[in-house]
């Protein structure tokens, strides 16, 4: 529970003063059997939106993309 409540300040925060933020999301690969593995990758910008709604968190990239993250796919921030 600490760890979601810190994590919601840093998100909070970077996105209040426009820091660039780093998240380990775990990306999911679906199998053609039907079940899903997948990979943890790095993803660095700064936070454009939170829709709280739907959870997801929509971070612009240095290129200029925008990733959509899943809260529940956050593995660190």
């Amino acid at each position: 529970m600490a760890q979601i409540e810190d994590m919601e300040k840093v998100i909070c925060e970077a996105m209040e003063f426009n820091n660039p933020v780093q998240f380990s999301v775990f990306m999911r690969l679906p199998l053609l059997n039907g079940s899903e593995t997948g990979e943890i990758v790095q993803i660095e910008g700064h936070i454009h939106y939170i829709n709280q709604q739907q959870k997801i968190s929509h971070v612009m990239d240095s290129k200029g993309d925008t990733n959509l993250i899943k809260f529940e796919d956050v593995v660190s921030a």
